[in-house]
């Protein structure tokens, strides 16, 4: 097997890193719906998924037990108002859209310490996908008239959960700080003061269900509370972090005060490294056939006049 030289390497580096730097921002910061739907539109196949064997460890503890301090609250249940949600009815092993809102209340709670009383939870049934084989809830909670506190208001939840086994897929919130903060690359940021905070909180909400094994950066991005670019807005940065036990997830942080914005867990992200490998095949593939045309074409003969 041919070993890759280093601008082979290189390239297949940078190319991963840029993919899960989009999927933390579209996760993370663009509305958990618009990521939804992004993905719907684009399926294909769909993949069956057996839940005979089915274990969560937090869906479980959920279910069994409600988290410390937990209380629930008066909030309501809607429905996301997008017509693709409007088609999708889950099936009879689906929980219902109430069960599951309440699963996406203790987790906000357990992770933001969130208090839903007298919000609305709009709720949206995802069928499987080629890029979420199992059957979700999505979950978005806007925030109004909320005011400033440690430096920020948050604008929006959004929570992905399994709608069988309620396992947590995604968690995160889009926020709006009261200082303007500018949003560019930080060339001279240490890296590693970053990583040590990430560790720190992915420990403290055992996102890998086990001990963190390693952690690593996968690139800086930004956050817009409007979902429109602007010089300035919330700047972030991602890790990837690695459990003992096999398991893995993106998690991004605020490079303005280290506060945990969002999680994608084991349960999503493995299906969309496996995506970006596949974007990256094709990509090696391509480049590999334009440099095969372009090495033809400069052999090919040329007609000499008088």
């Amino acid at each position: 097997m041919k070993k890759p030289n280093s601008k082979e390497r290189h390239f297949k580096k940078s190319v991963l890193a840029a993919a899960m730097i989009i999927g933390a921002n579209i996760i993370a910061f663009q509305g958990f719906t618009q990521a939804a739907s992004a993905a719907v539109y684009n399926k294909t196949n769909i993949i069956p998924t057996s839940y005979a064997n089915s274990t969560s460890v937090s869906s479980q503890t959920v279910q069994n037990s409600l988290p410390e301090g937990y209380k629930k609250a008066n909030y309501k249940v809607g429905t996301i108002n997008l017509p693709y949600y409007k088609n999708q009815t889950p099936a009879e092993k689906d929980m219902t859209k109430e069960a599951a809102a309440e699963l996406v209340a203790q987790y906000l709670w357990q992770v933001y310490g969130a208090d839903l009383e007298g919000q609305t939870i709009e709720m949206g049934y995802d069928a499987p996908t080629e890029n979420t084989p199992r059957p979700m809830w999505i979950a978005e909670v806007e925030l109004k008239g909320q005011s400033y506190a440690d430096g920020y208001r948050v604008d929006r939840y959004g929570v992905w959960v399994d709608s069988v086994t309620g396992e947590l897929y995604n968690i995160g919130l889009n926020r709006t700080l009261k200082e303007k903060v500018p949003v560019g690359p930080d060339w001279s940021l240490n890296e590693s003061e970053y990583e040590a905070a990430a560790k720190k909180l992915a420990e403290k909400y055992n996102i890998v269900n086990s001990t963190v094994q390693s952690i690593q950066f996968t690139g800086q991005g930004a956050s817009f509370s409007t979902n429109i670019s602007s010089t300035y807005g919330d700047p972030t940065i991602s890790f990837q972090v690695h459990g003992e036990n096999g398991e893995v997830a993106l998690m991004t942080i605020s490079r303005y005060d280290k506060v945990l914005l969002g999680v994608m867990y084991n349960g999503q992200y493995k299906y969309d490294l496996l995506k970006i490998e596949e974007l990256v095949q094709e990509m090696e593939a391509k480049a590999k056939a334009d440099e095969a045309t372009s090495t033809d074409k400069s052999k090919a003969p040329t007609l000499m006049g008088n």
